[in-house]
């Protein structure tokens, strides 16, 4: 029986969830997702370094039908499936070593929006953790470009991000640590469809999985790498808050940590992300968005046109910055298909013009 590249991509997924590296040298190897599973024996052994475990996987006839039982679930549920390099799939995140090869998704959130904001922090919330995250978060709600706002839909801060967006007219993006079959928290299951409804949730897993310690840390790497920057609102010594700001960190996103009394166990946390310089300290509900570039320019500069002499790519570059705000020469390199070199000899050319700008986080600006 013959099966579409989907299918065979959502079987790949599968066996390569925790190496998606691997996976993704393996379709690059023979050429996408189903010439894998027209390969000879053979040449898997060879291509896997004769790890027979997965060849073994791969050549199991059942693992194609599990796969197309999945496909036709999602399409039944209206869950979209994101491979990964499709124009859909959060670009931030397809430049993580660990990207996950599909994506599930349902819901009308753009995971390629101009600004997005992950806000992550202990289950435990206190009166304060609780009220500074929805106070930064109503602060974005007035900014000229509304930030997307990323979490966990955990108890504590999780819940609390994602109400306050709903409430402020953000939308709001949940990640689930099982699939979307089985919301987790079941508390959260009401929460859960409100932001389907004015966002979307996502998964790298598939139906039946259920949560783990390790389902934690997958589901925060994808936290930390779909955004720009991520909040840590409130958090103890240890907590999975601190892996997804590590995440960030070794992602070379912003960070930025709300601090508490001294004596407050629950911001030891953010005490300490802050002392080791991983994160900038959030004084204000204007710090955040200030260190972003967010917040609007001051009246009298002037605005980057197109001009006649402009290369194709230096239109290009504007085009995007004016249309998702601030990026770096590596996201735009992404967008455009262009060598990174070649990028940032342009964005120089428009720099020393004045029409783009450097800002902090090694990102450029239209002026």
């Amino acid at each position: 029986m013959e099966f579409d590249e989907l299918v065979c991509l959502c079987a790949i997924g599968k066996v390569f969830a925790y190496k998606c590296a691997v996976g993704r040298q393996l379709m690059e190897a023979f050429g996408g997702p189903g010439a894998v599973f027209r390969a000879p024996r053979t040449a898997l052994r060879e291509a896997l370094h004769h790890a027979d475990d997965y060849v073994d996987v791969l050549c199991d006839p059942e693992l194609l039908e599990w796969a197309r039982t999945e496909v036709e679930w999602a399409k039944s549920q209206g869950v979209e499936l994101l491979p990964l390099g499709s124009s859909r799939y959060p670009f931030r995140l397809a430049q993580c070593d660990d990207a996950p090869l599909l994506l599930y998704y349902k819901g009308n959130a753009d995971l390629n929006a101009p600004q997005i904001l992950a806000v992550v922090g202990t289950r435990k919330a206190t009166w304060y953790g609780r009220t500074m995250c929805r106070k930064i978060v109503e602060r974005l709600a007035d900014l000229p470009v509304r930030p997307l706002i990323v979490s966990g839909l955990a108890l504590g801060i999780d819940g609390t991000a994602h109400l306050a967006a709903l409430e402020a007219g953000l939308q709001t993006v949940g990640v689930l640590p099982t699939g979307l079959d089985d919301i987790y928290p079941r508390q959260h299951r009401e929460l859960a469809a409100r932001i389907v409804e004015h966002g979307a949730l996502v998964t790298d897993f598939a139906r039946l999985t259920t949560p783990a310690a390790l389902t934690f840390i997958r589901r925060n790497r994808l936290i930390a790498g779909m955004a720009d920057a991520t909040l840590l609102a409130e958090s103890y010594q240890k907590g999975g808050g601190l892996i997804t700001v590590s995440l960030a960190e070794s992602y070379g996103r912003e960070v930025f940590a709300v601090p508490g009394r001294l004596t407050d166990p629950s911001f030891a946390g953010c005490h300490e992300a802050i002392r080791r310089n991983v994160a900038q300290v959030v004084t204000d509900t204007d710090s955040l968005p200030l260190s972003m570039g967010w917040l609007p320019r001051k009246p009298g500069r002037r605005t980057a046109i197109v001009r006649p002499g402009d290369s194709a790519l230096q239109r290009t570059l504007l085009a995007l910055l004016g249309d998702r705000g601030s990026l770096t020469t590596d996201e735009l390199a992404g967008l455009t298909g262009q060598d990174a070199s070649a990028v940032s000899v342009a964005l120089f050319e428009l720099e020393v013009e004045g029409r783009v700008a450097a800002e902090f986080g090694n990102k450029y600006a239209r002026i």
